[in-house]
């Protein structure tokens, strides 16, 4: 798949494969790893493994994911007495792939999700938003906290983190919310989607963080964005995104955990050799 992205978190493709990558550390306040943070090692490691997996078959092969990740996160950490599984990084993923040109013509794109990152996919009716809103009642309960807090840029309340530690507690539980974790088991509990377009469709690939001009800010729609981003308007997005932000530094007229959150696009126009 051709493509172009803007990145900060972690986005790779490799033949008829896409994914994206939305890290966020553990609840520990000492680095675990070789990264430059835990969680910019563990969007790296998955990284890495996906171009091999993309290589050799795809999603199917999630379950081999999980186990190298594990292994890896081990190796890194035989050193530390790690008290509990929270303390390990996480990440958000998203998987696309493209499985065969049908007798119409068109393409059968194929879609797997854990946590919030988000794909905007052209079909015949219309921008469909492919994601994971099994963290979202989660997340409602973190900003409730954020209510009524006070709080300054690049301070957390303490309210907040308590409720991060307790949703954290849900986290690859099956009454929780699901995403890949070095310690706690996930293949086969991603969502899977899939839709028909047409050779050369653009397709978005976008973490929560670039998301917040649809989701938090209100200054686009999936499909304003889709169009914004499939005329490579992606640098001048992540421009305004990062100027709103700034503009509400307090976030008292836009409500939201992080003032500033780490944001990644990729677009890519899948076609069929």
């Amino acid at each position: 798949m051709p493509g172009s992205h803007v990145n900060e978190d972690g986005a790779g493709l490799h033949g008829h494969a896409a994914w994206i990558i939305d890290g966020a550390t553990g609840v520990s306040d000492r680095k675990l790893t070789s990264g430059g943070s835990d969680a910019a090692w563990l969007a790296g490691t998955i990284d890495e493994r996906l171009t091999h997996l993309a290589s050799n078959g795809g999603s199917e092969h999630f379950d081999h994911l999980e186990h190298s990740i594990r292994g890896a996160f081990e190796a890194e950490t035989a050193y530390a007495d790690l008290p509990g599984d929270e303390h390990a990084p996480s990440a958000c993923l998203g998987f696309l792939r493209l499985l065969e040109r049908s007798a119409s013509g068109l393409l059968r794109l194929e879609g797997h999700f854990l946590g919030d990152v988000v794909a905007l996919v052209p079909t015949e009716n219309g921008i469909v938003r492919w994601t994971d809103e099994r963290s979202k009642p989660f997340e409602r309960r973190t900003l409730a906290a954020l209510e009524g807090a006070s709080r300054e840029p690049g301070a957390m309340p303490e309210a907040v983190r308590r409720q991060i530690q307790e949703n954290r507690t849900r986290l690859n539980h099956p009454e929780g919310y699901w995403v890949v974790n070095p310690r706690r088991p996930w293949a086969g509990r991603q969502l899977r989607f899939e839709a028909a377009i047409a050779p050369g469709q653009p397709v978005v690939l976008a973490t929560d963080g670039f998301m917040r001009l649809v989701d938090v800010f209100a200054a686009y729609s999936d499909s304003s964005i889709h169009a914004g981003l499939s005329a490579g308007e992606g640098e001048r997005l992540m421009q305004e995104l990062r100027k709103r932000e700034r503009e509400d530094a307090w976030a008292g007229l836009y409500p939201r955990v992080k003032i500033h959150d780490d944001a990644t696009v990729l677009v890519v126009a899948p076609e069929h050799e």
